[in-house]
């Protein structure tokens, strides 16, 4: 009976895909209400030359297939899943209203029917699951690229790296910071790491604990951690809480964190001596406080 409807599906093959887009340019929305009658024809055709083969006997896997990479294309380009759903209802009712007007044996149409539900039904049930999965993995890379925005690491020196900090830390972001942090300081290979808290908008005993446990794991590397950015109000609800920070190196702002890290190796932040009019600024040059001229 399978036969029977794959062989009618071949049969009326380019009627069927022709009705099929004019149904779908009607009554779905999305992408696909800007596509053209024949880019249309060509989706449906795909449809159901996938439901001929299931129909066929063949293994159920090209179907399935072909269901996940609508739901793909459904998502990678932004149209809701609930308009596939729509292509699949329209599809079932051109089919199921072909398949009565076309077939007069009573047994052959009502297993063609029963086998266009059966394949129809399971399509639904692929599409939703392979959205939800593909619509999951794509929120995962998002936050993964995300996460890795809001914990820069930057190099602005040999051997010095800058944690720039922007927005609250909670207990999941202050580990990320810790492992971005050490993969940095592995990478660079790190003598010292600024790590400004400027753009944090509230410190509590719970934030401090988080940076002196970043602090505490980037001395295991060997490497120095200074701490920037403390506000004034910061500071006070350090002192409230009792934050002890007697083992980190603090400064009060990005640019004298710099060159606190310049100046432990060994350099500093001079001007350049050239001739120049008086009316012109110096550029500066890193370069080590014995070679001044």
């Amino acid at each position: 009976m399978s036969q029977t409807l794959a062989t009618w599906l071949a049969l009326h093959r380019e009627v069927l895909a022709a009705e099929l887009a004019q149904r779908i340019r009607q009554g779905v929305g999305g992408t696909y209400a800007t596509l053209s009658l024949d880019q249309l024809k060509v989706r449906a055709t795909g449809l159901l030359d996938a439901l001929q083969r299931a129909a066929s006997g063949e293994s159920a896997e090209p179907w399935e297939a072909f269901i996940r990479g609508l739901a793909t294309q459904l998502l990678a380009e932004y149209t809701p899943a609930t308009e596939g759903q729509t292509i699949l209802s329209l599809a079932r009712e051109l089919l199921l209203e072909q398949l009565r007007h076309s077939l007069e044996d009573r047994d052959r149409r009502e297993a063609a029917v029963a086998r266009v539900e059966e394949l129809l039904h399971q399509a639904r049930l692929w599409l939703f699951d392979a959205y939800l999965q593909d619509y999951e993995k794509r929120l995962a890379q998002q936050q993964r690229a995300l996460a890795e925005l809001s914990t820069p690491v930057i190099q602005v020196h040999e051997n010095i790296l800058v944690v720039p900090l922007v927005g609250a830390v909670d207990t999941e972001r202050a580990r990320r910071i810790m492992e971005e942090l050490l993969l940095g300081i592995t990478r660079y290979q790190a003598e010292m790491v600024i790590i400004d808290i400027t753009g944090v908008p509230v410190v509590d005993t719970a934030v401090a604990n988080h940076l002196l446990q970043t602090v505490k794991a980037a001395r295991l590397l060997g490497t120095r951690s200074i701490l920037v950015g403390i506000s004034s109000e910061v500071a006070q609800a350090l002192v409230h809480l009792q934050i002890d920070l007697s083992g980190v190196i603090t400064r009060s702002n990005l640019q004298a964190g710099i060159e606190y890290a310049l100046e432990q190796m060994g350099l500093e932040i001079a001007p350049i001596r050239r001739e120049t009019r008086e009316t012109e600024e110096e550029p500066a040059v890193l370069r080590r406080p014995s070679e001044r001229i």
